[in-house]
């Protein structure tokens, strides 16, 4: 069987990777020069600046069973990506498949066949194959809003896509519209050589910081032994736990939280005085004790010029000292997720918050959306000010479209899983599933191990009809828990990480076994106190690997105590009493991992 996978990025090879496996012919088709998708850098096309750094760290943006080089940082750099990917592609002989400088034009189902339309250079030509594999991204036509008076400005409005240098931007006043990981970054690049920065936004953000500490990666606190906790209790958890939260941040879950740590906080005292005692202390604190009367209000408006006024009065001058700089910077952590309009886990993380400490600096200022144009270089905002500003860069992303599937006849509901199309096996979309926190490689790992064994015939799919009801009923819990990911078109959505790459991992059968793991304590101690990572998903079942995941172990660092302490309460004290309200009826508390 005959198999064409559309992009060579990093979706594109993993899923040749699990196609060749299962001996299927496979051919790549990359419209790019070189492989690596957006992380391949050039000046005439969307991608990667210059600069760029990844958001995740490399424990989460390695595939599975091919990890990074220990020396590589933890946050690699584009160029040190792309040498990953050409290394991945080089071992499993994928490198040779790949054709470049091929855009595909067209795509349509001709009887039991995919016609495959190609544009190379000044000649089209159409192939047939058995199968096809999208892997090409949406990151082809950028998404430009509209702002009355354009016609007017006299001013650069470019999309941040087609940036790849500051030279156009030196010494120029310029506003970065979005709040995005493209925006964070593009906002904090500015700095080193814009005369002016401000970032206009309309709404706030859940933003992490790339680090916890020092050594710690801030999304190794993505843990087992804390992400079976329904959404809005870890919302409660996670806003609880970290410093500059208002007090609007305390809660009844919070209170219990700690009532039913208090064993462990103890028997932790000899080893961690000072996160034992300061436990303690919070006993004392009577805010903590109203919280079990209150109604809890999760977050506030998506209003960006409630957020663009909290911000001027937090930064108002600049800090005396460093100390007071880190009160600022959680300050401002707090009151961008506050504004972002939802709960701390129901939406897609910022995770770059190196802009935030820029405003601190006062190096960027928070301005509200874009009101319009009038004329010449000035610029109106949504809460009437007005500005002379230069430039106007768009991180806005992209249509969430396919230049060629227009002429493929696609039902507009959501696909099964975010990878078929109800009722076709032989097309998938690798890729298009957007994780919450996490990376998108080990997301599009999964996916691809499923469509490889489905393709083979070792899986079989539900038939048309309850694949779609399963995809609508998906979509519905979904909004009824007002997830962000339930705005999602057939193309593009975002996804809780954690459950759904436990779901695909039960559909795959190579979730963890626990019990398993009881004789490797080592092993086991990772799995449930450790990043959530793709190694989890190759203990057991088809593709196991338990070489490959001891290597990725031995290369974790330490975990910190404190994080571990309230990780360990989480899941033997406090997970038992939801498993009991559940199954007394009280669904809201049934775990969801």
């Amino acid at each position: 069987m005959q198999v064409c996978i559309i992009g060579a990025g990093a979706a594109g090879i993993t899923a040749a990777k699990h196609l060749l496996e299962k001996g299927f012919e496979v051919e790549l088709l990359e419209k790019r020069d070189g492989l690596g998708g957006l992380w391949y850098f050039s000046k005439d096309s969307t991608g990667v600046t210059q600069d760029t750094i990844a958001t995740s760290s490399k424990t989460y943006l390695q595939f599975s069973d091919f990890p990074f080089s220990p020396e590589i940082p933890h946050f690699p750099h584009h160029t040190d990506y792309i040498k990953y990917l050409k290394s991945y592609a080089e071992k499993h002989k994928i490198t040779p498949l790949i054709k470049f400088d091929r855009e595909v034009i067209n795509l349509r189902k001709n009887g039991q066949k995919w016609e495959i339309t190609v544009r190379h250079g000044n000649e089209t030509y159409t192939e047939t194959k058995d199968a096809v594999v999208v892997s090409s991204g949406l990151h082809h036509i950028p998404l430009i809003p509209q702002i009355p008076g354009k016609e007017n400005y006299q001013g650069l409005e470019a999309h941040s896509g087609l940036v790849k240098t500051g030279d156009e931007l030196q010494g120029k006043r310029v506003v970065v519209i979005g709040l995005g990981e493209s925006g964070a970054d593009f906002a904090h690049y500015l700095t080193s050589f814009a005369s002016e920065v401000y970032l206009s936004v309309r709404r706030g953000a859940v933003v992490l910081p790339r680090w916890v500490s020092d050594k710690i990666p801030a999304d190794f606190d993505s843990t087992r032994a804390k992400g079976w906790l329904p959404r809005e209790f870890i919302h409660d958890y996670n806003t609880g736990c970290y410093p500059g939260f208002p007090e609007r941040q305390y809660s009844a879950f919070r209170t219990f939280f700690t009532l039913l740590s208090l064993p462990v906080w103890l028997a932790s005292l000899p080893f961690s005085f000072n996160n034992a005692f300061d436990f303690i202390k919070s006993l004392f604190d009577w805010k903590m004790w109203v919280a079990l009367f209150q109604k809890q209000q999760r977050h506030g408006s998506p209003s960006g010029i409630e957020l663009s006024k909290a911000c001027a009065e937090i930064c108002k001058d600049a800090p005396p000292n460093q100390e007071e700089a880190e009160n600022r910077f959680w300050k401002l952590t707090a009151i961008f997720a506050w504004h972002s309009g939802a709960m701390f886990n129901s939406q897609s993380f910022t995770k770059s918050a190196d802009f935030l400490r820029d405003i601190v600096a006062q190096k960027v200022t928070v301005v509200p959306g874009i009101s319009k144009y009038n004329g010449g270089l000035e610029i109106e905002f949504e809460d009437g000010s007005k500005r002379e500003i230069d430039a106007v860069i768009m991180c806005t992303g992209y249509q969430a479209v396919l230049p060629f599937l227009q002429e493929q006849e696609i039902d507009n509901s959501n696909l099964y899983k975010h990878v078929f199309i109800p009722g076709e096996s032989t097309l998938a979309f690798i890729g298009f599933a957007r994780p919450n926190v996490g990376a998108l490689p080990p997301v599009t790992e999964m996916q691809s191990r499923w469509f490889a064994r489905v393709l083979a015939g070792e899986l079989s799919l539900p038939n048309a009809e309850e694949m779609k009801k399963i995809a609508e009923m998906d979509g519905k819990k979904a909004a009824e828990k007002k997830k962000a990911y339930a705005k999602r078109t057939i193309l593009s959505a975002a996804v809780d990480y954690q459950m759904y790459m436990n779901e695909l991992g039960g559909l795959i059968g190579c979730r963890p076994n626990i019990l398993k793991l009881l004789g490797r304590p080592k092993l086991l101690f990772a799995v449930l106190f450790g990043p959530f990572a793709s190694y989890q998903y190759r203990l057991n079942g088809d593709g196991a690997n338990l070489e490959v995941a001891m290597q990725v172990v031995s290369n974790l660092p330490p975990y910190p105590t404190d994080r571990v302490t309230r990780d360990i309460s989480l899941l033997f004290l406090v997970k038992p009493w939801f498993i009991l309200l559940s199954k007394l009826g009280f669904k809201r508390f049934e775990p969801i991992l």
